[in-house]
């Protein structure tokens, strides 16, 4: 049981933060266009600042390219030590207002942009926007996947452990049934114990989560997911009490299939 709910709180963490680094992706509108080398930015700033929806340009030259890199990886700023500016890209970076113009009107002005006199590329975030709603649809049916296999993997690992103990205690059951004793009394206990072992399971389980993730924070993997602007974040309290929910309702499940069949009167 520890097992299977660890695997469920694990794949659970890596989902949310996961879905929650493409969600806010999406939501960012955001142009980069690099420039080539002699090219008057003047005239591609100027038409951009034409253009509909627009929240801010900025511009970096060489020189600025290399300040802009260095407080992006600000924590491994020794590799660019050494490092000629003028061999980095001047770009404008531009930043448009949230649902303030069309998809259809962004990707016209991106197309716009590259065929524009002196620009070399252009970078669109929401290029990718139908892939990553794909991606999103599809983790979101491999998560419901995973967890409904390890939903039944955790019931069937309850149903093996309390079958394990009445045939252990099978002849004390028979004393106790012999005597008068009903099938509630008897399997209360039962249930009981599942629970309990359900509480302690999960509980370890979600303390080794715990200390793995801190782990990492401890040892500044959270300064490396941010370079790629990713915000590791840990279960809050109504995730875990969902997870915990599904572990007990497993349990109690296993618990009730195994002890029907064995107290089961013809």
């Amino acid at each position: 049981m520890f097992f299977a709910y660890f695997i469920m709180l694990f794949f659970l963490l890596c989902y949310i933060n996961i879905y929650n680094y493409m969600e806010r992706f999406q939501k960012n509108d955001v142009m980069i266009v690099f420039l080539k080398n002699g090219t008057n930015k003047t005239q591609v700033i100027n038409y951009i600042r034409t253009t509909d929806g627009v929240k801010s340009i900025n511009y970096y030259d060489h020189k600025s390219s290399l300040k802009f890199l260095e407080n992006k990886i600000s924590h491994i700023r020794s590799i660019l030590k050494g490092i000629n500016p003028n061999f980095l890209p001047s770009f404008i970076k531009i930043r448009f207002k949230k649902n303030s113009v069309s998809k259809i009107f962004l990707s016209n002005i991106y197309l716009r942009l590259k065929t524009f006199k002196g620009v070399d590329s252009v970078y669109y975030n929401k290029l990718l926007s139908n892939k990553i709603i794909q991606f999103m649809f599809f983790t979101k049916i491999i998560g419901l996947v995973v967890f409904i296999f390890l939903f039944i993997l955790s019931i069937f690992i309850s149903y093996s452990a309390v079958k394990l103990v009445i045939l252990r205690k099978q002849t004390e059951i028979e004393i106790l049934r012999l005597i008068g004793a009903t099938g509630s009394y008897i399997k209360i206990p039962m249930f009981i114990e599942g629970i309990i072992g359900t509480v302690l399971s999960f509980s370890l389980s979600i303390l080794l989560l715990f200390l793995i993730f801190n782990t990492f924070a401890y040892y500044h993997f959270n300064s490396f997911l941010a370079f790629f602007h990713i915000n590791a974040v840990f279960l809050n309290q109504q995730q875990i009490l969902l997870i915990f929910m599904i572990a007990l309702m497993s349990s109690i499940l296993g618990t009730y299939l195994s002890s029907r069949k064995f107290f089961y009167k013809p």
